[in-house]
């Protein structure tokens, strides 16, 4: 993903009071930030300035001309005052960005963001670095307001209010906004008069018996320095049909808001949905997750009504850090889900990015039956069998179909038609032009969906395409940090790539992520052994096997089998292999290796003897190659390697590695049938 530095003046707009207007008049509100786009798109273009980004009600957008963008927010206001009485807040700042073809970054966009922030509708704010640039420009007016503390900026900021004619100048001592708390007392301090010593030694006296007292109430509510979080499967405590979707479904999505979060650890749905109706109580399951924090909550739906009940639990403690009860109406849901994750960002004290708490007020749709067929289809994907596949396309489909704008609906679209390759047996080639179809649909509506990317990613990594496939889940990343499906199929992109520290890196991610899943653990599980961290996949795979409960024994079994010939210990490998066969021939040859690498060629020969009488005709030939390769008979082993006697080649990756066919590396005869086979080595 290109990107650049540049010195940009940057711009943000909102209207205020739109998520009530939303609530009350949904119509009008619409209609009114129709009009305020259009008079945004006109006066942004005139002045030759970029847009940026649209998100809800408010817009941000960049200029190479401070001047030029100062010029466009008045004429703005002023449109927005006198002809659809939009109230609107402006705040413009200037300062070094990062600029790609996706958005802006950088610490004067959280700035510029604050500045807008404090305005009130009908004015326009500026930092001081703006206010210096526009001076000598007799045509604009502005009137210093004072220097303000604002949130996640180190320094008090001078703020100056654009004061020409017709432009609200808001009350110096009613700035609102997302400024620091301030020290109450300290500002009556200043007021006080030299001369009234006893009263500044009595102020003084309850200045230090109150910081005594808030020095040690920190002390007794102490939070985790470890900011990692479970979001439990709410209880659902209502009666209504189908509330069950909706109750599952808001416990996903604020998983979803979290995970954009990249100071935060957040444990996936996989692993929190087993707790679903769980008698644990939060210690022993935040012990399990390994999380320092626990959300639980309930929700209860009755006719078109919510109430959302939440708390927020120090799972060190077992002590509540925060809990609200919440009673809404059903389409009130997507706000709903923002105002929770920023209470819990609140209540954890996290500074996050402007980015981020972007992030956090992404309504996906507007639309509750589309939501309702989204969430379904999704439920229905996760099942992975043919019929559920097809069954979630369809799901997908109405919920496009209720809202063309539905940017995560595509993306999941996208992805089920590629699970068809899986389960259906769909052409590939067909399925990834039409998943990219609506994945640059997707892409098109909402550039923040990180669905997008993981699944560009996957179609991408199968296609060979690498690096189009490390570019998209870069980004899926980026976007989402805490996203399993993104680490976990990055993690695999290594793996083929052969990049097996990269691999383990995701791998370990996602395992810390999703620690309850089988899938997740044995992958990485995969990454130890690629790694030669022999002892520590043990120690996993013995702790899988554990908590597997008789379930996976296949997988579980194929596992150590590969885990003692990757160390070159044969003995181990024969129990599992023995198990192995039970259930698919086709281990026998590396039972055979392994008999003969350990002294017992009686075995190995009668393991042998029943290779030549089950194989098939076109692999016979190599599998016996591997048999005789753990007796060391060199003229066996070339024998069935032969490329001319056998008039086929061998898959060498079939059979794991070239590790069996160690003792003839130094063989002429083996280099030349690896040349024969097209096999490079490092030799």
């Amino acid at each position: 993903m290109s990107q650049n530095r540049q010195i940009s003046a940057i711009m943000f707009t909102d209207i205020e009071g739109y998520t009530a207007l939303m609530q009350r008049d949904e119509q009008n509100a619409i209609i009114l930030r129709d009009q305020h786009r259009t008079i945004f798109d006109t006066a942004t273009k005139k002045h030759n300035g970029q847009i940026v980004q649209y998100f809800g009600d408010g817009t941000l957008s960049i200029f190479k001309s401070t001047v030029e963008a100062v010029d466009c927010a008045i004429e703005m206001q002023l449109a927005f005052l006198k002809e659809t009485q939009i109230p609107v807040r402006i705040g413009i700042h200037v300062g070094d960005i990062v600029y790609s073809k996706d958005d802006i970054i950088g610490d004067a966009v959280n700035i510029a963001s604050r500045i807008e922030s404090c305005a009130v509708p009908g004015s326009i704010l500026i930092s001081d670095k703006v206010h210096d640039q526009i001076r000598s420009h007799r045509h604009i007016e502005a009137k210093f307001l004072d220097a303000y503390d604002l949130k996640n900026v180190e320094n008090a900021l001078p703020i100056f209010a654009i004061a020409n004619d017709g432009l609200v100048i808001p009350d110096p001592k009613g700035i609102k906004g997302k400024l620091k708390i301030k020290n109450e007392l300290e500002g009556h301090l200043k007021k006080k008069s030299k001369n009234r010593v006893f009263m500044v030694i009595g102020l003084i006296f309850v200045a230090v018996i109150l910081s005594l007292i808030y020095s040690i109430k920190p002390l007794e509510k102490k939070l985790p320095s470890d900011l990692s979080i479970a979001v439990l499967p709410l209880d659902n405590l209502s009666t209504d049909e189908g509330s069950e979707i909706f109750t599952d479904g808001f416990t996903e999505d604020i998983l979803t808001h979290l995970s954009k979060l990249k100071d935060l650890h957040v444990i996936s749905r996989t692993s929190v949905m087993q707790y679903k109706g769980t008698n644990k109580t939060i210690p022993e399951i935040a012990k399990e997750l390994r999380v320092s924090y626990i959300l639980e909550g309930s929700i209860r739906k009755y006719g078109n009504k919510i109430r959302v009940t939440a708390q927020l639990i120090n799972a060190e403690t077992d002590e509540h850090i925060w809990a609200e009860n919440y009673d809404k109406t059903i389409t009130d849901i997507f706000t709903l889900q923002t105002e929770v994750s920023k209470e819990i960002v609140e209540a954890l004290r996290l500074n996050i990015s402007f980015e981020e708490e972007q992030s956090l007020t992404i309504v996906p749709t507007d639309n509750i039956e589309a939501y309702k067929f989204f969430l379904t289809g999704r439920r229905e994907a996760d099942k992975r069998s043919k019929e559920s596949i097809a069954n979630s396309i369809e799901l997908y489909q109405k919920a496009i179909d209720l809202d063309p704008k539905y940017a995560e609906a595509y993306a999941e679209m996208a992805n089920s038609i590629y699970l068809e390759t899986y389960y259906s047996g769909r052409n590939p080639k067909e399925a990834s032009e039409l998943a990219n179809k609506y994945l640059d649909k997707a892409e098109t509506i909402n550039n923040k969906v990180s669905r997008i990317y993981s699944v560009r990613g996957l179609i991408y990594n199968i296609e060979g395409k690498s690096e189009k496939a490390e570019n998209a889940f870069e980004r899926a990343i980026s976007l989402s940090p805490n996203d399993l499906t993104s680490r976990h199929q990055y993690s695999t992109f290594f793996y083929y790539s052969r990049q097996f520290e990269k691999q383990l890196e995701q791998a370990e991610i996602a395992y810390r992520l999703d620690p309850l899943s089988f899938a997740t653990a044995n992958s990485y599980f995969t990454a130890l052994t690629a790694n030669k961290k022999y002892d520590e996949a043990e120690k996993l795979m013995k702790n899988i096997e554990k908590n597997s409960g008789g379930n996976n024994d296949f997988v579980i079994n194929r596992s150590y089998f590969r885990l003692y010939t990757d160390k070159k210990d044969y003995k181990s490998a024969i129990a599992p292999l023995e198990k192995l066969i039970k259930e698919n021939l086709v281990f026998d040859r590396f039972l055979a290796f392994c008999y003969g690498k350990t002294g017992d060629t009686l075995n190995a020969y009668k393991t042998i003897d029943l290779i030549r009488k089950r194989a098939s005709k076109d692999v016979v030939n190599q599998y016996l190659a591997v048999a005789f390769a753990g007796l060391e008979k060199t003229d066996s082993v070339l024998y069935h390697l032969d490329p001319v006697r056998n008039k086929q080649s061998i898959d060498f990756e079939r059979d794991h590695n070239l590790d069996f066919f160690d003792f003839l590396k130094d063989d002429s005869h083996f280099k030349e049938l690896l040349k024969a086979h097209n096999i490079k080595t490092s030799n």
